[in-house]
């Protein structure tokens, strides 16, 4: 049995927001992408501030924590997609939020992207510990993020010289049986319906008779919001069930009309279905959608940018009728005009 750790498989694990990235034509499994060190936009250092609770997650119909660095970090990241200015929130989270395993895991991301996984292996061992701090005064949140910890040390399993499934995969049964724990405390629980429904995603597009649709029922108990439709998406997506993953994605952009990524997965449903059933409307609108969520690309990772030239340049081909050959390459010739950055590019392609 194989698993493939992907940026996005890691970020489903890590975070609880899988595959953030991934809602791309190809099924998760088929991108493995390797990103070169992050080097945050220019944009001003946002304001020192101290936590004052250890719910990053509220539940439906709480407020959300103010003046939490990491409860920022997540909103940049997920409901805006400003990965620099996510970054920039962690960052400051590490210093005032020590205690919390999903800075941490949030936090891994960005060694993962640039191929740093010693750093991964030492923030996996870090969530770990604060999980394990949580486990007097939170044991639902100690033992989720227990697994989200060893969910992180299996993917440096993975990528570490000489590594391989068999490590990854050892740590893998561990990571259900903290999540087994989790579950029994509260099933009902959001942030863990979050965790658990993205993980079931990931184990449906890597784990032969895993079902999707049971990651979709998990999510519509999650919160946050955008989040969890964000989720939906991509299960009802990958089960060609269109008219579902539209009306999740349009719930998804009323919620964060901000969000580039939003606009770019619209744009990428109405490519697929656009080629799939000759449907010109479609391909034009999503050309259009591409096009906008690429003005906002100063937030975006390398990755997602490299994906919406991709898939805009399938469309156009489509559109054309011409060979969609050159529409590949996007993510190297990003990489080889951005040398030592992930996120904030200086030099990128004009659109034509």
């Amino acid at each position: 049995m194989k698993f493939n750790f992907s940026v996005r498989t890691l970020l489903a694990l890590a975070t609880g927001v899988a595959l953030t990235q991934s809602a791309i034509v190809a099924p998760i499994s088929q991108f493995n992408p390797t990103i070169t060190p992050v080097v945050a936009g220019a944009k001003p250092a946002p304001k020192l501030v101290k936590p004052n609770s250890n719910m990053v997650f509220p539940a439906a119909g709480s407020k959300p924590r103010q003046g939490s660095n990491v409860e920022r970090a997540k909103e940049a990241m997920f409901r805006d997609g400003n990965y620099a200015k996510a970054k920039q929130y962690l960052d400051l989270a590490l210093k005032t939020e020590p205690n919390e395993p999903l800075t941490y895991a949030m936090s891994t991301l960005y060694p993962f992207s640039a191929g740093d996984f010693e750093k991964v292996k030492v923030y996996g061992d870090k969530t770990t510990k604060a999980a394990e701090r949580l486990m007097k005064t939170n044991p639902l949140r100690g033992n989720l993020y227990q697994g989200v910890g060893l969910a992180i040390l299996g993917a440096y399993e993975m990528k570490k010289a000489n590594g391989g499934a068999l490590g990854a995969l050892s740590k893998l049964q561990m990571v259900f049986e903290y999540m087994d724990k989790a579950k029994k405390l509260d099933p009902n629980n959001s942030e863990l319906n979050l965790i658990k429904g993205y993980m079931d995603l990931l184990l449906a597009v890597n784990v032969p008779f895993a079902d999707t649709n049971q990651a979709i029922e998990q999510l519509k108990n999650a919160q946050p919001r955008y989040l969890a439709l964000r989720g939906m998406y991509i299960g009802h997506r990958d089960l060609k069930e269109y008219d579902k993953a539209n009306n999740a994605i349009d719930a998804a952009r009323k919620i964060a009309p901000q969000n580039p990524e939003f606009t770019y997965y619209k744009a990428q449903l109405l490519g697929i279905r656009g080629r799939e059933q000759r449907n010109d409307n479609d391909l034009r609108e999503s050309i259009k959608l591409f096009e906008s969520a690429y003005q906002k690309h100063d937030g975006l990772l390398l990755s997602t940018i490299a994906q919406i030239l991709s898939e805009r340049c399938q469309a156009k081909s489509s559109l054309a009728q011409t060979n969609s050959d050159a529409c590949y390459g996007f993510e190297a010739q990003l990489k080889q005009d951005n040398p030592n950055l992930v996120i904030g590019l200086t030099s990128l392609p004009a659109l034509n």
